[in-house]
């Protein structure tokens, strides 16, 4: 099963996501606990940051690191000017 320890090490990190033929680029930038979780092993959620120009939709997507390579289910959670930001939860 998936845990936090699996990404801690990615922080700062891009991950390659294959959207409609195109490759896009998303950097993780945090990681967090989620203290109130039953999970197995403890939830946690995941923030990632993309390019502003480009909008993904909720859905499940691969995500392709170095050492990583996950189907993972996010949600557009904001944006600004610059980027667009992406949450993941494993509850």
């Amino acid at each position: 099963m998936i845990s936090a320890s699996d990404f801690e090490s990615s922080v700062g990190q891009a991950f390659t996501v294959n959207v409609g033929g195109r490759q896009l680029v998303l950097e993780l930038n945090a990681v967090r606990s989620l203290s109130s979780s039953s999970r197995p092993g403890g939830g946690f959620s995941l923030l990632f940051t993309g390019p502003r120009d480009v909008s993904l939709q909720q859905a499940t997507y691969r995500f392709v690191g170095n050492t990583i390579a996950e189907d993972i289910f996010i949600v557009p959670v904001s944006a600004d000017a610059t980027a667009m930001f992406y949450e993941a939860v494993f509850n």
